[in-house]
């Protein structure tokens, strides 16, 4: 019960106050309510909703501590540690998106592609959305600067899946004109296609060198001596 000496002291409406968080009602005094910065130094929830905070504020800096110290690859996808990603200032924590490992490799395979590329006159590519599982089936005399404008429009990380050099640009937009045809009921729009069996048939053939199979599919045994424009296509060796 509350003396006479607390209600003449605190005043009825102060003996007791209400929680600002949880709304409960508790006496007035520093075993419910923390230290603060209202007008008697109390805060203005009681101690359980603060210990509920503090809890939730430790939460969160763990959080933010463990996001700070690690980073998704975008490539790989793994989190690695900060120190594994690249200084760059187009992000806004200072580190390129994807990993030291991956760009590495990534790099690695350009430069090996561009030395095989070195002597095409023309090459027919299929490069594939690694989301979206489409392939993209056309023809380039310089395939990095094509594969590079593609990825600089896709928010989707491409991948080149396949190429083949071809005897110029004529006999390269013909294999491509070829396959759009063969593959039309797939056809996505603006040359990209459903990967179906047959186009990863086809891009298997071309993975492997077995250039004459793959010639097979595109002028059939029975029609060869029809057709007047037999394409054909070029192993690079």
């Amino acid at each position: 019960m509350r003396s006479a000496f607390q209600v003449e002291f605190f005043g009825a409406e102060q003996y007791t106050r209400l929680c600002s968080i949880c709304r409960g009602e508790f006496p007035r005094s520093s075993e419910f309510f923390p230290e603060g910065r209202c007008k008697d130094l109390m805060a203005s929830f009681c101690r359980k909703c603060a210990n509920v905070r503090t809890q939730t504020n430790r939460s969160s800096k763990e959080n933010s501590i463990i996001s700070f110290l690690g980073k998704s690859c975008k490539e790989c996808g793994e989190i690695k540690q900060l120190r594994e990603f690249y200084m760059s200032s187009q992000f806004h924590d200072g580190k390129t998106s994807a990993c030291k490992k991956c760009i590495d490799e990534k790099h690695e395979e350009s430069e090996i592609r561009q030395r095989r590329l070195a002597g095409f006159e023309w090459a027919v590519y299929f490069i594939q959305d690694s989301r979206n599982k489409r392939v993209k089936i056309g023809s380039s005399d310089d395939l990095e600067h094509t594969i590079s404008t593609l990825q600089e429009g896709s928010s989707e990380t491409l991948h080149i899946l396949a190429y083949h050099d071809s005897a110029g640009k004529d006999a390269a937009e013909m294999i491509v004109n070829t396959l759009h045809c063969m593959f039309q009921n797939y056809h996505t729009g603006n040359g990209w296609f459903e990967m179906v069996p047959s186009i990863e048939q086809y891009i298997i053939l071309i993975q492997h060198g077995d250039f004459e199979k793959a010639e097979l599919l595109l002028n059939p045994i029975e029609n060869t001596e029809k057709n007047p424009h037999q394409i054909l296509l070029k192993k690079k060796v």
